[in-house]
């Protein structure tokens, strides 16, 4: 799944991203282009559930790149 994250600006943002979605699925494995403001997540949850960890981290994602 892909994500765009148009206000994640730095590797501190990626990195506040990667604990969350790793802490809701420890499986997960993630691929982020900060430059591009793009997150990939290949993960056994729901494209919703994973929008609602990266909200809760403090970013406004939406699907798609």
């Amino acid at each position: 799944m892909e994500f765009q994250v148009k206000d994640m600006s730095c590797g501190g943002c990626a990195n506040s991203i990667t604990r969350a979605v790793t802490h809701a699925d420890p499986a997960a494995k993630l691929e982020i282009d900060v430059a591009a403001k793009v997150v990939k997540i290949d993960s056994a949850l729901p494209p919703e559930r994973l929008l609602a960890v990266i909200e809760e981290a403090g970013f406004h994602p939406t699907l798609g790149a």
